[in-house]
């Protein structure tokens, strides 16, 4: 029970008009590590937080280290509700170095659909991967990203030949 009265306090926090104590909440939220708070995390970085909170908020997602984070951001990546963050999102995914072989898909299909910056955020992700998915799931990426390569800017079919190089 009162884990549940501490969880209340710092989702209250969170949204306080009040900084200091959005920063407090934050803190809080480093120490304890529970990937529930992302989805709030999310939602406070959409709505354009100060500087300060963003600051921490980034700072959290950019070190996460809890393997739970992995399938909530992911799903946050592909919630189209989340574009204005996307690029955030996609940093902090190479950032705090947590096991994205599995997504690997969902950072092509980034660098194919975003912007050019949230795209380098992606390839940066590849980049940091030690291993890749199962070959199957890597002959099919090789197959979207041949076909893509008509379709891109210069700097992304750059970014799609260093997959193709990377994934072999």
């Amino acid at each position: 029970m009162q884990e549940n009265k501490s969880e209340l306090k710092i989702r209250e926090e969170l949204f306080s008009a009040h900084t200091t104590q959005v920063v407090e909440a934050l803190n809080k939220i480093k120490g304890i590590g529970n990937v529930t708070y992302l989805p709030l995390l999310f939602e406070i970085l959409l709505n354009k937080p100060e500087k300060e909170v963003e600051k921490e908020i980034l700072f959290i997602l950019n070190n996460l280290k809890a393997k739970e984070a992995v399938p909530v951001l992911t799903q946050a990546l592909k919630n189209p509700d989340y574009l204005p963050i996307r690029k955030k999102l996609t940093c902090a995914c190479w950032q705090n170095g947590l096991n994205f072989k599995n997504s690997l898909p969902l950072f092509i299909d980034l660098i194919i659909q975003e912007d050019w910056e949230t795209g380098f955020e992606a390839l940066t992700v590849i980049e940091n991967m030690n291993e890749f998915p199962e070959q199957v799931v890597v002959d099919l990426e090789k197959e979207k990203i041949t076909q893509a390569l008509n379709a891109v800017s210069e700097q992304k079919k750059y970014f799609l030949q260093e997959i193709l190089k990377l994934i072999g």
